[in-house]
């Protein structure tokens, strides 16, 4: 996981470790093992995001499930 200037980055290995936490898991996980990079305006809104490099669709409720776990963590 990285995080910079409103862009996070977040390994195969994140996105499966948090799709699979004890007592907090999420089935059926579309992003469970995929990189997935995302931009953010300084206000919030998505500006841009990539699955495995590639613009892919995914469940909007896991993606933003997600991305608000990982921005609320700052390096």
């Amino acid at each position: 996981m990285r995080i910079k200037n409103n862009k996070i980055w977040l390994s195969a290995r994140d996105t499966y470790n948090w799709a699979h936490r004890p007592g907090n898991s999420w089935p059926c996980s579309q992003l469970a093992g995929h990189r997935v990079f995302a931009e953010f305006a300084d206000n919030g809104d998505l500006i841009d995001y990539t699955i495995d490099g590639r613009y892919k669709d995914v469940d909007a409720n896991e993606f933003n499930a997600i991305m608000g776990d990982f921005r609320g963590i700052r390096e």
